[in-house]
């Protein structure tokens, strides 16, 4: 299961397109209408393809969520726009084929995309940054589903920042780096900073000492031993980390979910890929060691299921399995969450039984 990334016009490195957008938007394209309302988000679509449920309910929790830990209060709730590629050009200003972000609003050719939202909470909250901190907080707290891992050089991105997916795996693994390495309120303060550096290094570099209280050269020395990770790992889920944990029982857990675009938690389809309908659920590990896990589907057919563990890249676990595989994974203490997805063409239900060897 794997979910593309913007190529975003979102970001400090597109302050001068930003001006442009406002623009656009005073005389481009007529929004899109809003077809549902959250108490954190408006969804809108142009469009006439089926939308999951969970579209609209687990994209408004994000909001929310990602906006208490951010200490944000939205002035107004976020605006979604679920658009065709052919006007998503119209709406994004040409900066971009699958997404973009400007002021409360987000624009995408997917049902769901965290990135771009977690953009639009970013600035409804005032927290600017030069793009190579601003892709890498949406990253850290976005869609999470490429499996690809190439990492650039810290420098390059950082003073040469390009609109490709290194750049921006690389900018989500050294927000992550940062936010371990200071805490979140730090990584904050510093994209709440005002100042008018644009995107140099040369200008962006004495903010990052002053808030973080060391030379940016000495965070992007120490990140060369930050292991790499997948982008699940490396995010931030404030949403499938925070649900309600499913209850073990004599020793064994069974995870089950019902992939229906009609369930309220089941987002998707997501286009070009399937038709991936995707929803998650959480339980915790108390005791380490070895487990049993199985996986199962009913009725038989396509189903994908990632068990991923609430941590960073320093503790990481992620592993794929598909419906019948039996693994034995050596689990650690603490929460984890399980993505199941099956097409829209082939509902039903998902399961994985865990058990301590």
């Amino acid at each position: 299961m794997t979910a593309r990334r913007a190529s975003t016009g979102t970001g400090r490195g597109a302050y001068a397109a930003a001006a442009s957008l406002a623009v656009l938007l005073a005389c481009g394209p007529e929004l899109p209408a809003v077809v549902w309302r959250g108490d954190y988000l408006q969804y809108a679509t142009s469009m006439n393809e089926p939308i999951c449920r969970g579209s609209f309910y687990r994209q408004d929790a994000h909001v929310r969520e990602l906006s208490r830990l951010l200490g944000v209060k939205l002035p107004v709730p976020a605006y979604y726009a679920y658009v065709d590629s052919s006007e998503i050009g119209d709406h994004c200003d040409g900066q971009s084929d699958y997404g973009c972000a400007y002021d409360r609003r987000a624009f995408s050719v997917q049902p769901t995309h965290l990135h771009e939202l977690s953009h639009v909470v970013a600035r409804l909250g005032g927290l600017e940054a030069p793009r190579p901190f601003s892709e890498g907080f949406a990253e850290m707290f976005g869609d999470g589903g490429d499996l690809e891992r190439d990492r650039l050089p810290i420098e390059t991105v950082l003073r040469e920042f390009a609109i490709d997916d290194a750049n921006y795996y690389t900018a989500g693994l050294f927000a992550r780096f940062l936010v371990e390495r200071h805490g979140l309120d730090a990584y904050v303060e510093f994209l709440g900073q005002d100042d008018d550096y644009e995107d140099g290094f040369a200008r962006f570099a004495p903010t990052y000492e002053r808030v973080f209280g060391e030379p940016i050269e000495a965070a992007m020395r120490e990140f060369e031993d930050y292991p790499s990770c997948s982008e699940l790992s490396n995010r931030l889920a404030v949403v499938d980390c925070n649900l309600p944990l499913e209850p073990w029982e004599d020793g064994v857990i069974r995870l089950r979910a019902d992939i229906e675009c009609s369930a309220d938690d089941v987002m998707g389809p997501r286009l070009g890929e399937r038709g991936l309908m995707f929803t998650t659920r959480a339980f915790a590990v108390d005791t380490p060691g070895t487990y049993i896990a199985r996986a199962g589907a009913d009725p038989d057919g396509w189903g994908g299921i990632r068990l991923v563990k609430c941590g960073s890249c320093w503790d990481a676990f992620d592993v794929t399995l598909a419906p019948g595989d039996e693994v034995f994974p050596d689990l650690a203490v603490g929460r984890y969450y399980v993505l199941f997805g099956r097409r829209q063409d082939d509902p039903g239900q998902l399961s994985l039984i865990l058990g301590k060897i």
